[in-house]
């Protein structure tokens, strides 16, 4: 029986291993998702829109009524009268009492009517802050994705690579027994196994050198993902692209209204529209309420209560041309988003033109490349048979080997490249695969 519970153990702690080594395979779609909750941009993104979600609290706290709760002790030189006189002493009103020493206990509140249309255009700015927050949420989104994909593809170009170089040199390893055999023969110079062990030293430095890059990749999209633990070791799924993009025109209409930061600079525009507002009724008056209840006493303890009720009037006479600063100060603000929101339109439209003829030429490098591979291909095979028959030499094998590495070389930097300029064209179009509605 203890056998038994053993085995199932080992059993549960194997599919356990097994379970973990599973989650540690990404599509892009799964790197991108574990990305979003873990990577330290967009959670930091996502803190700006709770901290926006908050200065809207703050704007329309200043719409309410404010009321403090007043205490203290007051000690004057002279006696001081504890409440205001109610009435004439000569016809029988109580004179106040005086001392010294003063108590009051209450409170006071202020309520504001009416300011120069600042108190609705704080909230509206507010409201407006949170939205371009919300904008930069998705653009860290975007970015992150954009860079997601450049690893994850760099990582998939990287590993056909290797396979390439490894084949290589399995390849020349091979012609290597090849040579020696016919050395022994007597058939070859010795010159040409030193040309081969030559070649063989090559070509397992360059299988060395795209390993250490590959290395390098997953490390990278291990901080990207937001992995803390270095040591954690993953692998990515090799997935196909879809390349239907539509015309140029429709693309740049639709990152125009897609675009998180084409929308969120329009939206800076109004924000400062309304801060040139906000800053011009500054100048307007200010009516507000205000009122007050207290109690006070002197050294005897014994209080009395008063209260007060105002309506107030502001009028802002001479500031020294602050309020006319403020405003001129914003209006410049507002020239400059405008020249920036320019700018990003052209920027805009050439990366949108850019990825589309980088797409096409990847295509078109694809097509070449696949064809210099079959004629690589059979170009080795032809050498390989004339050095095995004695018609060829070894730096005929080499040469042809190294064309087939050239070509595959190629034809997966072409690969990369229509995949990158894709993702840079969903990039440019502010297009989201994996996007989430914001509350």
């Amino acid at each position: 029986m203890k056998a038994f519970f053993a085995v199932m153990w080992i059993i549960l702690l194997a599919n356990s291993a097994l379970a973990e080594t599973e989650r540690d395979v990404y599509t892009l779609s799964e790197v991108i998702g574990y990305a979003m909750k873990n990577n330290p941009t967009v959670i930091l993104s996502q803190k700006n829109i709770q901290s926006e979600a908050v200065g809207i609290k703050a704007a329309k706290a200043a719409k309410m009524p404010k009321v403090d709760f007043n205490t203290g002790v007051t000690r004057y030189r002279y006696p001081t009268a504890i409440t205001p006189i109610t009435g004439s002493p000569l016809e029988g009103a109580d004179f106040p009492d005086f001392d010294n020493t003063l108590y009051d206990i209450g409170a006071v509140f202020r309520l504001s009517l009416y300011k120069g249309g600042q108190l609705d255009r704080g909230v509206l700015i507010a409201e407006m802050k949170k939205a371009i927050a919300e904008d930069n949420y998705r653009l860290s989104r975007q970015e992150l994705v954009f860079n997601l994909s450049n690893v994850y593809y760099k990582i998939a170009q990287l590993e056909k690579l290797l396979e390439a170089n490894e084949a290589t040199v399995k390849q020349l390893e091979s012609h290597k027994k090849d040579v020696e055999l016919f050395i022994i023969a007597g058939t070859v110079p010795q010159v040409e196994l030193l040309k081969t062990e030559l070649e063989l030293s090559h070509a397992k430095e360059r299988s060395l050198f795209v390993r250490n890059n590959l290395e390098s990749a997953y490390e990278l999209l291990k901080t990207l993902m937001g992995i803390d633990d270095m040591n954690r070791k993953i692998s990515v799924v090799h997935e196909t692209v879809n390349d239907n993009e539509s015309p140029i025109e429709e693309n740049i209409i639709k990152a125009f209204s897609d675009r998180p930061d084409y929308r969120a600079i329009m939206k800076k525009q109004k924000v400062i529209e309304e801060r040139i507002k906000y800053a011009e009724g500054k100048g307007f008056p200010d009516i507000y309420l205000a009122g007050e209840y207290t109690d006070k006493a002197g050294e005897d303890l014994t209080f009395k209560e008063n209260w007060a009720l105002a309506l107030r009037l502001t009028i802002p006479i001479f500031d020294g041309g602050s309020i006319k600063t403020e405003a001129e100060r914003e209006k410049i603000e507002l020239e400059k988003v405008k020249e920036d929101e320019r700018a990003l339109r052209l920027e805009i439209i050439r990366e949108i033109k850019d990825a589309h003829i980088n797409i096409e030429n990847a295509r078109e490098r694809i097509k070449v490349s696949n064809k210099a591979i079959e004629t690589a291909k059979e170009n080795l095979r032809i050498e390989r048979l004339k050095y095995e028959t004695g018609a060829g030499t070894s730096t005929d094998v080499i040469d042809a080997q190294t064309s087939v590495l050239r070509a595959d070389t190629d034809y997966y930097q072409a690969v990369f490249d229509k995949n990158i300029a894709i993702t840079s064209l969903k990039k440019a179009i502010g297009e989201d695969e994996h996007g989430e509605v914001l509350e």
